[in-house]
C-alpha cells in the first residue's frame, strides 16, 4: 500500500517538473505585454489640443467712451451670472456712473461760464454801438453846422469860403469813415454773439450726449443666446462685476451662437507647413471623453505669434466642427488630431515597442518561448504608432517595454 503510494506521489513530482521546464524553463523572463505587428491604414496625424468658440458671436459692449472723451476706465457695478439664458431686452449689467457724473459736472460749470460769456458779449456789444451811433450822431451835427458855416461865409474874402469848403469835405469824410467803422463793429459784434452762442450750445449738447450715456449704463441683451463672459487680458481672468471697461475694449460679455462652432488650436513651426484648408480632423473633449467630434480646416493663419509662457512661435488654426451638440460650450478644450495624409496596408507597430542602438532601431520579437533581438527598418510614425518598412510580417509578437533576460541578446541585423 505504501509502495504504490510513493509510485503515486513520484509520478505527480515528474509531472510537475515537465510542466515546470516547458513553461518556465525555455521562456526567458520578461513583460508579458506585448502587441502584434498590424496591417492597416496608417493615418499621419498633428496633434494639438484646441478651445472650442462659436463661429460667430455678438459682443455686448458698453456705449461708445471715446465719442464723449472718456478715455478713463468704466467698472461693471452689477452683471449677471454666466451662462444663462437670456431674451431680447434682458437685463445684463450696470455700469459705474462716477466717472461720467465727474464728466457731467465739469461740463455743467463750462456750461455755466459760456452762458455768462454769452451775457457779458451781449452787453458789451450793447454799449460798443450804442457809442458808435452815438459818434454818428453827433458827426452828423457837425456836418449840418459846417455846411451852414459854409452858407454864412459866401460874403467872406476867399481863403475863408475855402477854408469853410475844407472843414465840410473834412467832416463828411470823417462821417463816412465812421459808417463804414459801424458796419465793421456790426460784423464783428455779431460774429463774438455767434460764437458766445455757439459755445452755449455745443455744452448743452455735450450735457445732454453725457446724460444720455449715463442712461444707457444700464446694459440689455440685443438678441437671445447663452451669456459667457469674455477674458480679461489686463488681469488674466474673465470680465465680470468690479472689472474695469476700457475705451479701447468696450466689450463686457458675448453672446454665442452655438449652432455653428469652431475649435481654435496653435500649431508649432515645425508642423505648421503640413496643414492645409480642407483636411480632415477627429476630436475629442477632455470633458466628455466618450464624445467624438468631426471637421474640417477652414483657417491656417500666415504670420506667427507668441503665446504666453513660450517662446516659440505658434500658427493660428481654425477647425469648424461637421456638426455641433447641445453638450458644446465655449472654451471647452478639445483634442484636434489633423489628418494629413493616410496611407493604405501599412505594417504597424506601437512606439513604445521600438528601441534603438548606436543609431540602429530595433525590436523585442517574440518567437514561442524564446525572444529575438531584431533590427527593423522604419517609416513614418505619429504619436501612437510607426510604419515597419522592413523585419517583421503581419502578425508577429513584439514586447512593449525592454526585456529584462534580453538586454544582452545579440542584435539581428537586416540583410
Amino acid at each position: 500500500m505504501f509502495k504504490k503510494k510513493w509510485w503515486l506521489i513520484a509520478a505527480l513530482l515528474l509531472v510537475c517538473t515537465i510542466t515546470a521546464y516547458f513553461v518556465f524553463g525555455k521562456k526567458a523572463a520578461g513583460p508579458s505585454a506585448v502587441a502584434k505587428v498590424k496591417k492597416e491604414n496608417f493615418r499621419d496625424v498633428v496633434v494639438s489640443p484646441g478651445e472650442l468658440m462659436a463661429e460667430n458671436t455678438v459682443y455686448i459692449q458698453s456705449p461708445p467712451l471715446q465719442t464723449h472723451q472718456i478715455y478713463e476706465e468704466i467698472k461693471i457695478q452689477d452683471m449677471v451670472t454666466e451662462g444663462i439664458t437670456v431674451k431680447e431686452g434682458d437685463y445684463i449689467a450696470t455700469l459705474d456712473p462716477a466717472v461720467v457724473n465727474k464728466k457731467i459736472g465739469d461740463v455743467q460749470m463750462e456750461l455755466d461760464r459760456s452762458i455768462t460769456t454769452l451775457s457779458q458779449t451781449a452787453l458789451d456789444t450793447t454799449l460798443q454801438m450804442r457809442e458808435s451811433r452815438d459818434n454818428i450822431t453827433n458827426l452828423k451835427f457837425q456836418m449840418e453846422q459846417k455846411k451852414i458855416a459854409l452858407e454864412l461865409s459866401k460874403f467872406e474874402p476867399p481863403a475863408t469860403i475855402r477854408q469853410a469848403e475844407l472843414d465840410l469835405e473834412k467832416a463828411d469824410r470823417d462821417f463816412k469813415q465812421l459808417g463804414e467803422k459801424y458796419k465793421i463793429q456790426q460784423r464783428q459784434a455779431s460774429a463774438k454773439m455767434e460764437q458766445a452762442a455757439r459755445e452755449v450750445k455745443r455744452k448743452q449738447e455735450q450735457l445732454a450726449a453725457l446724460e444720455d450715456l449715463r442712461n444707457n449704463f444700464r446694459i440689455t441683451a440685443p438678441k437671445k443666446g447663452l451669456l459667457v463672459y469674455i477674458p480679461d487680458y489686463a488681469t488674466g481672468g474673465k470680465k465680470k462685476a468690479g472689472s474695469a471697461i476700457r475705451s479701447w475694449d468696450p466689450r463686457i460679455c458675448m453672446l454665442p451662437d452655438l449652432s455653428s462652432m469652431l475649435s481654435k488650436t496653435y500649431i508649432n513651426e515645425v508642423d505648421i507647413s503640413k496643414i492645409k484648408k480642407e483636411q480632415k480632423v477627429s476630436m475629442g473633449l477632455d470633458a466628455f471623453p466618450e464624445v467624438k467630434l468631426t471637421g474640417i480646416v477652414t483657417s491656417v493663419a500666415n504670420i506667427g505669434e507668441n503665446r504666453p509662457g513660450s517662446n516659440a512661435k505658434v500658427f493660428e488654426v481654425l477647425i469648424k466642427l461637421d456638426k455641433v451638440d447641445s453638450i458644446l460650450k465655449p472654451g471647452m478644450t478639445t483634442s484636434n488630431n489633423i489628418l494629413i495624409n493616410q496611407v493604405p496596408n501599412k505594417l504597424t507597430i506601437p512606439l513604445e515597442a521600438v528601441f534603438s542602438e548606436k543609431s540602429k532601431s530595433f525590436v523585442y520579437l517574440r518567437r514561442g518561448n524564446s525572444i529575438e533581438k531584431r533590427e527593423v527598418k522604419l517609416g513614418k510614425s505619429n504619436d501612437e504608432v510607426v510604419i515597419v518598412d522592413k523585419g517583421l510580417e503581419a502578425g508577429d509578437e513584439v514586447y512593449m517595454s525592454e526585456p529584462e533576460s534580453a538586454k544582452n541578446h545579440t542584435l539581428v541585423v537586416l540583410k
